[in-house]
């Protein structure tokens, strides 16, 4: 087997587990050609050290339950439409006990729900391939429309990709005025939230074994950047959370995968963060890629250590009303240490329920992480994809 092209498709299913799921139908099909994915998502965290949860017991925990489906369609020869659907319910405590306590909507909030959903296409032109999708989201106290739009070259005889993307979100959230246990402590009316992105890549094939990818990230949202869950205590008392009216974020980040030989690869990537609010972060992941048998299966073991520092107006508590003010522990400083693996299972052409069905894969991730500063969570994911 030739390791260039190992090289090239396990770091095409690395891509795919670790920044899940926009690549997973990537690949042109013939014409006329339609891919179907689904995905379910499996999510759990908990803590007792969160400072920003409203009744003081610092519990964290929250339960997410995620189907997705992805449709790709083959229109031309190098023209395909896409689209993406997902269907989130949720519960978490600290919600749960902040709505029951500010009389928001008198009962509480026992579980939440969100739908999403995009419709796209892709194109290739010669060396040139663009993508583009809108779509909207919605839950009970946050709603988005957003778009995209993505355009790559190949160059060098295609050993040679950059990549231009930019991003733009018009949301809009509900937060509370304040914490009076009174029907009027929630806004009623929809505050405006803006964020817009940016992203340039760049891959390179460097050897028959070696491939490598760096790239540049900036987004900047604007207004009511304040969470409707986080709380701050002020003398003793809790009072809702205030955030600046703008945030600037970058990223830099690196990734290279090597094979090792026909059927084995490493891949190591790196990723430094910083923003407008003086929070900084280190982000190194390392994994492990084995081809299994004829089918190509692949199996990933992944460790991944992330440490950031605090933003500036960061605190447990504080002694005054600041103008801006936050204990949300996303914001704090830790380490985090996550290990995961992935197994990718290509089954090849299969007959279920009478149909025939060509490219079947079915794919399982696990992870599991830590924060030095308590909060631990997990997920599992597993997903069928087939053609037709």
């Amino acid at each position: 087997m030739d390791v260039t092209k190992l090289s090239l498709r396990i770091l095409y299913a690395f891509f795919v587990f670790l920044f899940g799921l926009h690549h997973a139908l990537a690949e042109m099909m013939q014409k006329g050609k339609t891919k179907v994915k689904s995905i379910l998502n499996f999510y759990h965290q908990n803590s007792d050290d969160g400072r920003q949860v409203y009744d003081n017991s610092g519990r964290e925990e929250a339960n997410v339950v995620e189907p997705m489906i992805f449709v790709e369609h083959q229109i031309t020869e190098d023209t395909a439409i896409t689209g993406q659907f997902v269907f989130d319910s949720w519960t978490a405590a600290s919600d749960t006990k902040l709505d029951e306590q500010t009389g928001a909507s008198g009962n509480g909030i026992k579980g939440q729900t969100r739908f999403a959903g995009n419709l796209g296409f892709k194109q290739e032109k010669g060396k040139w391939s663009y993508s583009g999708n809108a779509g909207i989201s919605t839950e009970y106290d946050y709603r988005s429309i957003n778009a995209s739009f993505n355009v790559q070259r190949s160059m060098a005889k295609d050993n040679f990709v950059l990549g231009l993307g930019v991003k733009y979100f018009d949301d809009s959230i509900k937060l509370f005025n304040d914490l009076t246990p009174a029907q009027s402590a929630y806004i009623s009316s929809w505050q405006s939230r803006k964020i817009f992105s940016t992203s340039l890549t760049a891959s390179q094939l460097l050897t028959r074994k070696d491939i490598i990818q760096g790239g540049v990230t900036f987004v900047r949202a604007q207004d009511n950047l304040e969470s409707t869950a986080s709380t701050t205590v002020v003398n003793g008392q809790r009072e809702v959370e205030k955030m600046p009216d703008s945030r600037s974020r970058y990223a830099l980040s690196t990734k290279w995968v090597h094979a090792l030989n026909e059927t084995n690869a490493i891949n190591l990537s790196y990723r430094y963060y910083f923003d407008q609010w003086d929070l900084s972060a280190h982000t190194i992941r390392a994994a492990y890629l084995m081809e299994l048998n004829e089918q190509e299966d692949v199996l990933e073991f992944s460790f991944r250590v992330h440490d950031q520092s605090a933003v500036d107006f960061y605190g447990e508590s504080f002694n005054s009303l600041q103008s801006v003010r936050t204990s949300d522990s996303d914001l704090s400083e830790f380490t985090s240490y996550e290990v995961g693996s992935f197994y990718q299972q290509n089954l090849g052409d299969k007959k279920i329920v009478g149909l025939d069905f060509e490219d079947c894969s079915w794919n399982n991730g696990l992870v599991y992480a830590q924060r030095d500063s308590g909060l631990r969570y997990g997920y599992y994911q597993t997903s069928f994809a087939f053609s037709f």
